[in-house]
């Protein structure tokens, strides 16, 4: 109704609008046409030219249109991925620049700019690591540890054994006195009365315990300082800084400088040693091992649900991020990656 109206066609309610004029020159410049008016919303409308606009206006619309598709298209790829590593215009245009020297010049300009990115990079990614390792160890020592020592010192119910623990610690207790028969009876150790058994094995039992409360303050102060590490790992990693974009940057420059082969090598090696058919025991053992450092004793279950769902949804992932990701930067490494599939 508004194109109709505005065209001078009839509506639907039988009536007739006249078009409105053309802006004049005195209002839009050269061509007739000033942004701001009907030229800055026109040019997505069915509008008719042949009615009342004049070439230089239709001329004004057509640009204003070419810029807005440019200004909406811009962080979108081409249409057609499959088809992108036929469409690099900028590296035929470089390789086609009859100006050597200033082909040189930028080449040379390029590699700076890549060195110095590396060198930032490599700066941030030493204090992203350094700094959360080196501030964790210090809270943990200067703080923590102290504290612990403290209460493990002047409160005997502080870090009170687990019954995990207590059964480990009868087993060695019982071990200890096997051991001890044993060498009475081959003769190795004098004979010793059940009251000076009993007191051995009493003193043993106590050593047991002191070295399991020491072994829970050691995972206690484990805790807190992988707690400030991680805290701040992530505090430095979230802010915005030129650091963090310049080891992002070399990253990706890294990995989209490698060949479709070497993308696809890297890419299986990851994906087999997660995934593949050995893998179940080796996050079997990393579960043992993480729970381990901070003194928790895995369940059966949870080991097998976790192996059970965790590399399955890393899989989807994965492949999710192969299918949209891969395709449209190296789609040359997802038909390597397929070939060695069927293999």
């Amino acid at each position: 109704m508004r194109v109709r109206r505005r065209l001078g066609l009839p509506t639907t309610d039988g009536t007739t609008a006249s078009a409105p004029p053309p802006p004049s020159n005195k209002d839009s410049g050269e061509l007739g046409l000033g942004v701001g008016e009907w030229g800055a919303q026109s040019w997505y409308e069915d509008w008719d030219p042949s009615v009342r606009y004049s070439p230089p206006q239709v001329d004004r619309i057509a640009d204003e249109g070419a810029t807005n598709f440019r200004r909406v298209t811009r962080n979108q790829g081409p249409r057609d991925k499959w088809i992108t590593p036929l469409l690099d215009w900028d590296a035929v245009r470089e390789g086609l620049d009859p100006d050597q020297e200033r082909s040189e010049q930028m080449l040379t300009g390029e590699a700076l700019v890549n060195k110095e990115e590396s060198q930032m990079a490599v700066r941030y990614v030493a204090r992203l690591i350094g700094i959360p390792l080196v501030t964790g160890f210090v809270v943990s020592r200067a703080l923590a540890d102290p504290i612990l020592n403290f209460s493990l010192r002047n409160n005997p119910d502080a870090f009170e054994l687990s019954e995990i623990q207590k059964v480990e610690g009868a087993k060695a207790v019982h071990v200890e006195e096997t051991r001890l028969r044993l060498d009475m009876a081959i003769g190795r150790a004098p004979p010793l009365t059940e009251l000076q058994m009993f007191e051995h094995l009493a003193e043993f039992a106590a050593e047991v315990q002191e070295e399991e409360r020491h072994h829970n303050e050691t995972i206690l102060i484990n805790a807190v300082s992988d707690s400030i590490s991680f805290l701040t790992f992530a505090g430095i990693l979230s802010q915005p800084t030129r650091g963090r974009d310049a080891m992002f940057n070399t990253m990706a420059r890294l990995f989209y400088g490698l060949s479709d082969i070497a993308k696809a090598v890297g890419i299986i090696l990851v994906a087999d040693t997660l995934l593949g058919y050995h893998s179940e025991e080796g996050w079997h053992g990393l579960i043992e091992l993480v729970l381990g450092h901070y003194g928790i004793e895995p369940s059966e279950e949870g080991v097998v649900i976790f192996v059970g769902v965790v590399p399955v949804v890393i899989d989807v992932f994965f492949k999710y991020w192969i299918f949209i990701g891969l395709n449209r930067i190296s789609p040359g490494a997802v038909v390597t990656i397929k070939q060695v599939d069927r293999h």
